[in-house]
């Protein structure tokens, strides 16, 4: 049975809802990548080479295929989350980014809405959560919802939660271990 979690329609968690053997044939599948792979965090704001991108964002990213199966699980979430809350005019899922934060690791307050194109900009974001909860400490997920308030998303392995790209979120400083997520963003054209 699903657990669905809504704070003021701004987010949607759908807490531990990812079966453990899924999850951990996709753990297994980001174990597998080379660590050499693992590209330096950037930010929308930030060059990689930046001196000052370590104080908005630390952490390793490696971004999966298009046509990797992992991108349909946030296909089918992104398609049931706007059904069920916005209804936005969706086009597009960008490619599954691994994010890892080692041990100082985070990510400051920020927004993923933004246009890289003419046409189509990030209307929602998604983030998995794909790492034992007792395996670090800090890094939680944090959002800012309509109402000004800070949600704190469970930590729960195999939660998926759904927000609005506008959304100022951010990752709290790992004080322990390594937190691995994976992101994705669903893409359409602006304003609609």
């Amino acid at each position: 049975m699903e657990n669905i979690k809504r704070e003021a329609i701004s987010n949607v968690c759908y807490s531990e809802i990812i079966n453990s053997e899924l999850i951990d044939l996709i753990v297994k599948e980001i174990n597998e990548i080379n660590p050499e792979l693992f590209l330096v965090g950037s930010t929308g704001d930030n060059d990689v080479d930046s001196p000052t991108l370590k104080d908005v964002r630390d952490s390793k990213v490696y971004w999966l295929e298009d046509s990797h199966w992992i991108c349909s699980i946030f296909r089918h979430y992104f398609e049931k989350a706007n059904r069920e809350c916005w209804e936005y005019d969706l086009e597009n899922i960008e490619s599954v980014q691994v994010s890892k934060y080692d041990k100082d690791g985070h990510y400051t307050w920020h927004g993923d809405y933004g246009v890289d194109d003419l046409e189509n900009t990030r209307k929602l974001s998604a983030s998995m959560f794909i790492t034992n909860e007792d395996e670090y400490e800090g890094g939680e997920l944090q959002l800012i919802d309509y109402h000004a308030n800070v949600v704190t998303i469970p930590k729960k392995k195999g939660t998926i939660v759904i927000f609005d790209s506008r959304v100022p979120h951010r990752v709290s400083k790992v004080e322990r271990g390594t937190r691995i997520s994976l992101v994705s963003w669903m893409r359409g054209p602006k304003l609609r």
